[in-house]
């Protein structure tokens, strides 16, 4: 479930805030997911080293879905001001 929290954040806070802010809100999304993930790894079959394949996939889904939101922020803001 803490996957998820860059995922969505990333994309709300993307979207929603500004760039600057954003991308704060994302890195703290992305360390608190890592350390959540990794810390309950043994409790669902896995081990503390998995750490090393699931932070860089997330790291990328991260940095994804910020992206996404950016782009959707920004064309929304961009189709709010066109001149007639």
């Amino acid at each position: 479930m803490f996957a998820l929290l860059p995922v969505i954040g990333g994309l709300l806070a993307g979207w929603l805030a500004p760039r600057k802010v954003a991308i704060a809100l994302q890195i703290a999304f992305y360390l608190v997911a890592v350390a959540m993930l990794t810390a309950s790894a043994p409790d669902h079959g896995g081990a503390y080293s998995d750490v090393v394949w699931i932070a860089p996939a997330l790291a990328v889904v991260s940095a994804g879905t910020l992206i996404l939101g950016l782009w959707l922020g920004r064309r929304g803001a961009c189709h709010g001001t066109a001149q007639p």
